[in-house]
């Protein structure tokens, strides 16, 4: 295989990679509190032994190499709504989730009632309080969410929805739509003392689907660039096991 090509199949491969991010950032252009991604590549060459001979050059080893894939955590746009469980978030901060795998950590405000009356999350899973528990209203007509999450129903205080932040630059994980969990599950966020909520509000995806469709293009335009050049050394191969060890008889 010609030297070159390793280098463009390492390309395509992360071009495939940035590919499947910017089409999972564009399916989640419409859900709540998702935050899009962004890959990150370096350029990784290695080091030739010092009496090794490369007549073309060392460029050949150059090889773009996965760095990282970052999160963007800005805030999305919000948009109001007539639902009084709705509710998102001004600053920094995050809602707290219980769910079987542990804590997670979320800006989807688009809350629910499950039938115990627990305030649950779009995906079921209970919203935590600040004393750590599911938050259960009783039965009532009007919900009131304060500006530092006091949830009444009535004149009744049901408790209070807890919000937790972390050190920056965020180091979370993340899971299936717009929730993160920590690296270590007893790293919980420190509880942000006055919070400021918005009732009737949510904060939707950060992701600009004109952005992901160019980088969409641009990528998909690469990636057949580099099958093409690939193509070309497959060619260049072939030319050189067929045609030059072949003889010619002298006229």
């Amino acid at each position: 295989m010609q030297p070159g090509a390793y280098s463009v199949i390492a390309a395509a491969l992360l071009r495939q990679r940035h590919l499947e991010i910017a089409t999972n950032n564009l399916a989640n252009a419409s859900t709540v509190g998702f935050k899009a991604e962004r890959p990150v590549f370096d350029l990784h060459q290695t080091e030739a032994p010092a009496d090794e001979i490369r007549p073309l050059g060392g460029d050949l080893v150059r090889q773009s190499r996965w760095a990282a894939t970052l999160i963007n955590y800005s805030g999305g746009k919000t948009q109001h709504t007539a639902n009084p469980l709705d509710v998102s978030i001004v600053g920094d901060g995050f809602f707290v989730l219980q769910t079987p795998e542990g804590r997670r950590y979320t800006r989807a405000g688009q809350f629910a009632l499950n039938g115990s009356r627990e305030i649950v999350s779009a995906d079921g899973f209970p919203v935590l309080g600040v004393e750590g528990r599911a938050i259960r209203l009783p039965a009532g007509d009007k919900i009131v969410i304060g500006q530092t999450g006091e949830v009444m129903v009535g004149n009744a205080v049901a408790g209070r929805i807890r919000v937790v932040d972390f050190p920056k630059p965020y180091k979370l994980f993340k899971q299936n739509g717009a929730a993160f969990s920590t690296i270590d599950p007893r790293e919980e966020g420190t509880p942000v003392a006055a919070p400021q909520l918005v009732q009737g509000s949510l904060e939707l995806s950060n992701v600009s689907p004109i952005s992901e469709m160019v980088a969409l293009i641009e990528t998909a335009r690469l990636y057949e660039a580099y099958q093409k050049i690939f193509q070309s050394f497959d060619s260049m191969s072939d030319r050189a096991v067929n045609d030059l060890g072949r003889t010619q008889s002298i006229a």
